[in-house]
């Protein structure tokens, strides 16, 4: 009896679950969760198209590129609300989604050592270089400002899946690589039409320059990008030692099949735990933890299981992938940091690992002869590289508040207070706006404040008008609603 309940009860939750995710998926924006998708496939299949003609050794093509895509996003640093606009700019998101497709039709074209050829490289480098950093940047920004963390992780899941489509195609013997290289180039133009389709929010507001130094705010930034500098790095190694340059036959594979459907099943409570603002995220960076220490052990030992041992590392790197944006997209929302800088932060430290793990491999490649024992010793010092991301930089007590979206809890006044002086900076407020909207912070009426600052009501209502202009709201309402979700400013709180 005791056994048929629990039966029950695990159907009845498995349906929930279910129901759940086609609940939240129904409010996903499905058009941008595509339009993103394309975007990451786009750039996977233009750093692998050299793997489509055998002949074809432009592979500094890719180094390039991840140089200047760091390059690149470095203005966004300290020009974060200019970079903002212009990644609005539809005309700029055309002229990106352009530059992509030119440069990933030339990479072909590469091939040798001529003067033609190396100018066709670092052409392609260039123009594939500002777009992944740009283009990327854009789609990060517009996923922050809908609100849609749920397409954001879901078009994770959707990249894989065509991905898996795209591949098993373009070995097909009858299909001329040229017409795979030709889609990619055209993909970028299609995912461009989806992001200039995207409704603009102008109601999101943020600050335009990084976290006060000696802040929580900005050790977590600066812990989010040492993660991925090191676990994008270590899985850049691995993807070379474990693929050596026949990528697109793994995605192909039937293994990459069978990581799908595990993929799409994880999505599926993934999306329920961001939903139910759960802390069993932890969970997640947990099965990461212990995938990429099994892949990178493992390694010496791996030699004829090379493609099982890079499905555990993709299936890792997957997890770790979504961990990172939604940390990130929290962060922004959180702390109302402009998606511009923490995105931009986040994608030079991306580049600059990838760039990292690409030479390291090369380097370990020309050493491997002299020095027996490197395969092991590299083994080794990659393990001591997790373990310590994981336990200093995922620690639940850190992040858990950023894996999830908080529900804001009943405030304390001097925490309020935090988040109104927060507030008026991110808005600009003036004196006689900034006591206004301290006073209505904790509830005042129109007359009451009034009453307290000694101002006609039409003074009062004129500042009310101007505080909902520069905030970005509408109603007493939303500005509470602002004030709970906005983190209060940890300098102001310590001070």
């Amino acid at each position: 009896m005791g056994t048929k309940r629990r039966t029950d009860a695990r159907k009845n939750d498995e349906g929930s679950i279910g129901s759940r995710f086609v609940v939240e998926l129904g409010q996903a924006n499905i058009p941008m969760t595509i339009g993103f998708a394309l975007c990451q496939l786009w750039l996977t299949l233009c750093f692998f198209a050299p793997q489509l003609f055998p002949d074809n050794a432009s592979v500094s093509v890719y180094e390039i590129s991840l140089g200047v895509c760091a390059a690149s996003l470095l203005p966004a640093l300290a020009f974060a609300k200019r970079f903002e606009e212009l990644l609005e700019n539809r005309t700029v998101i055309v002229a990106l989604s352009v530059c992509a497709g030119i440069g990933t039709f030339m990479i072909p074209f590469s091939a040798g050592g001529s003067f033609l050829s190396i100018a066709l490289q670092v052409c392609a480098g260039i123009l594939t270089g500002i777009a992944s950093g740009w283009f990327f940047v854009a789609w990060y920004q517009a996923f922050c400002k809908a609100n849609d963390l749920v397409g954001f992780v879901l078009s994770v899941l959707v990249n894989s899946l065509f991905m898996y489509v795209l591949t098993a195609v373009a070995y097909l013997p009858e299909l001329s690589p040229w017409i795979i290289v030709g889609i990619a180039s055209i993909m970028p133009v299609g995912s461009a039409v989806l992001l200039v389709k995207t409704p603009r929010n102008e109601e999101f507001i943020s600050e335009p320059k990084l976290p006060p130094k000696r802040t929580g705010q900005r050790k977590a930034l600066f812990l989010l990008c040492c993660s991925i500098f090191v676990i994008s790095f270590i899985d850049e190694f691995m993807r070379n030692y474990y693929l050596q340059g026949s990528d697109l036959l793994f995605y192909s594979g039937g293994l990459n099949l069978v990581l799908l459907i595990v993929k799409v099943a994880c999505s599926i409570m993934l999306v329920v735990i961001i939903t139910d603002h759960s802390h069993r995220m932890s969970l997640v960076y947990r099965i990461s933890f212990l995938l990429t220490m099994i892949a990178v052990l493992f390694m010496p030992y791996a030699q004829h299981n090379l493609d099982l041992m890079y499905g555990i590392t993709n299936f890792g790197a997957f997890l770790f992938k979504i961990m990172i944006m939604i940390i990130a997209f929290n962060f922004c929302q959180r702390y109302r940091t402009s998606p511009a800088l923490v995105f931009s932060l986040t994608r030079i430290a991306f580049s600059l690992d990838l760039l990292l793990g690409f030479g390291m491999f090369h380097a370990y490649r020309h050493f491997e002869a002299i020095l027996p024992d490197l395969l092991g010793i590299t083994s080794v010092i990659l393990g001591v590289l997790v373990v310590a991301t994981y336990s200093f930089v995922f620690t639940e007590h850190g992040n858990v508040p950023i894996f999830v979206k908080v529900e804001a809890p009943a405030e304390t006044s001097g925490s309020l207070d935090d988040r109104c002086k927060r507030l008026i900076r991110i808005g600009k407020l003036s004196g006689r706006e900034s006591d206004v909207l301290k006073l209505m912070a904790k509830g005042r009426s129109a007359p009451r404040i009034q009453e307290e600052l000694h101002l006609s009501m039409n003074t009062v209502n004129t500042h009310t008008s101007h505080i909902y202009q520069k905030l970005k709201v509408h109603s007493r309402q939303e500005l509470l609603d602002l004030l709970e979700e906005t983190a209060p400013d940890e300098e102001d709180s310590q001070g």
